[in-house]
Parts: structure tokens; sequence; C-alpha cells
């Protein structure tokens, strides 16, 4: 069974500041991945998606860097940021750099658990929107000179869907869809854009319009996945804003 597993990225060299927060975030079951340069951590920003990113502004060379450019990361861009400071940033510049929370070091476990456990229910909400669920079902795509192609889907989330198709595609293209969900009544139709293709027949589609009937049934069938996901997470826990803490 998939399972709802948040992940974050941490950014930091400092040996206390690591052992601080792998534990806060062991502790509310968020998955990490830790970085110790800010090319690797902009690696990781390119081919993975984060619900929260922890970055050391001043004690890491091209932090702050690091930090701005989450806001142009197409797979990162809502993510939780969460920016460490140490005298040469400060807070005012961490939030217009894109920070939701910021943390002057050195950090207890106290206060990085508080600010995680503040962004933690911002961050089950945004990964509720946008967790693909497996599903087996066929999507007619129209688009270019192709009509009504039958592909085969792959997973879907509220945002887009995966599709194996063998035709070549060209990333933007606009593509109307037509697919029905295991359950669902009636056949969803709506309008997307090739968002991106491996060259191996797998392709990424993301909704750009969804009418309202559409919608409607896409999020009822979302929900019901959801909560049959979630009842599987033992000891689960319970808009953008910025903080200090």
């Amino acid at each position: 069974m998939q399972t709802m597993v948040l992940k974050s990225l941490l950014l930091c060299r400092d040996p206390e500041t690591l052992r601080v927060f792998r534990r806060a975030l062991d502790d509310l079951g968020i998955a990490v991945d830790v970085a110790a340069t800010a090319t690797s951590a902009l690696e990781l920003l390119d081919t993975r998606k984060f619900d929260a990113i922890i970055v050391d502004c001043d004690d890491v060379a091209g932090g702050t860097e690091v930090l701005t450019d989450i806001q142009q990361s197409p797979s990162n861009k809502r993510a939780m940021a969460l920016a460490l400071i140490n005298r040469a940033t400060n807070m005012r510049a961490a939030f217009e750099m894109g920070a939701h929370f910021a943390l002057e070091k050195p950090v207890t476990l106290e206060r990085a658990s508080r600010a995680l456990r503040a962004a933690h229910g911002f961050m089950v909400t945004e990964q509720r929107r946008y967790f693909r669920h497996t599903v087996d079902t066929t999507a007619r795509l129209s688009f270019g000179v192709f009509k009504d192609l039958a592909c085969k889907v792959t997973n879907v989330s509220e945002g887009g869907m995966a599709v194996s198709l063998s035709e070549q595609i060209g990333p933007s293209w606009v593509v109307d869809v037509r697919f029905e969900l295991p359950g669902a009544p009636e056949t969803l139709e709506l309008k997307g854009e090739f968002a991106w293709s491996d060259g191996d027949g797998h392709a990424g589609i993301r909704f750009i319009y969804v009418p309202i009937e559409s919608k409607r049934w896409l999020g009822k069938w979302l929900s019901e996945r959801i909560e049959v996901v979630e009842a599987g997470i033992p000891g689960k826990p319970g808009g953008r804003r910025s903080l200090a803490v």
C-alpha cells in the first residue's frame, strides 16, 4: 500500500544542529535528506519533491542562494522553508528570501520541534493535494495531430497524472484528456499540458483546467483513497505564514 510520508531536506554542516533536527524530524515521522553543500542541495531540489526545506543560511556557503532558489523550483516552491540564521542574515531578510520560519542559532530541540509542529499541518495539507495515487485505467488524449489517442494512466493526483504512451511529445503541449476512475460514475474531462517525458514512453500531464463537475468527482475519489492510506499510518499526528521562533 502507498504511504504518505512527509519528506524534508536539511542543508547544514553543524553537528549539533544536525542532531537537533534529526531528532525533531524523527519525532514527527518526517524523513530527512541531509546536504552538506549548497550545490548538493540544489541538485536534490532539481530531482526530488520535499515537504519541508531547512537551510543554514550563514554557516553553509551559498545557503541564502538555496533559500531564494526554492521559490523557482517547480516541484518545491510550495514546500515549507525554514531558515537557520547566525548573525550574518537577519530575520527580515530571511523572510524576504522566502522563508516561512526563521530560527536563530544555536537551535534547541524545543525550538526546532515547535517550528516543525507549527508547519506540520500545512505540510500535510499540501501533500494530500499532490499525493499521487496508483491507478490502472485508460485515458483518451487529443493533442497535436492525435485525436482520441488511448493510453494507460499509472497514477493521478489533484494536480496531474502520469501516463504511458509511445508517441513523442513536446513539453508544454496542451492536451485534452478524458478518463474514468474506478468507482466514479462519470467520465472526467479536463485540459492539461505535458509537464515532462522520459523518452521511454512515460509522461506527466499537469492539469490546467478542470470543469466543476469533473473536479468534484476527482476530489471525492482522491479523498476516499487518502482516507484509506492515512488509516494505515500508525500514530499519524492530528497558508503561507511567516513566524520567528
